[in-house]
């Protein structure tokens, strides 16, 4: 079973003076700001020999409060968001871009898939992303083809 680390007073206010940290959740959750993620993150990649620790350290983070996995675990994770979405993940609210990823796109396909698909003419359901983020679907069908009797 994995230990979760609570915080003190003392150290939570340490803390939330950095910042780098948005907010302690339930006095054992830091919550970081996307701006030191990106910037955690782009720092990893542009100097590979760099330790996660000594990037926290950078970050103003008093590494006698922190355990010594904390910032590798938490860079990791960050890497790999920005290698799957890129900076957009960390610009964005990450609630509402997962949201528009998967659930939105689910919705709109279900509302068209009991009318579609079962059209003989029906060839295509497209889904585009439009700049401002919303999802927008067409539909491609055959054209009515003219028999010469």
């Amino acid at each position: 079973m994995k230990k979760i680390r609570v915080y003190n007073d003392e150290e939570i206010r340490k803390l939330i003076s950095n910042s780098n940290v948005e907010s302690i959740k339930n006095k054992c959750q830091i919550v970081y700001k996307n701006e030191f993620k990106l910037w955690a993150v782009k720092e990893k990649l542009n100097h590979v020999e760099k330790t996660a620790r000594e990037i926290f350290v950078a970050g103003g983070f008093d590494m006698t409060i922190l355990d010594e996995m904390t910032p590798q675990r938490r860079l990791c994770s960050w890497v790999k968001k920005y290698k799957m979405y890129g900076e957009n993940y960390f610009i964005s609210d990450k609630y509402s871009y997962k949201a528009k990823s998967k659930n939105d796109i689910n919705q709109v396909i279900d509302k068209a898939e009991n009318k579609i698909f079962d059209d003989p003419t029906f060839i295509a359901f497209v889904v585009e992303k439009q700049n401002d983020g919303s999802l927008k679907s067409r539909i491609i069908r055959k054209e009515n083809e003219k028999t010469n009797n």
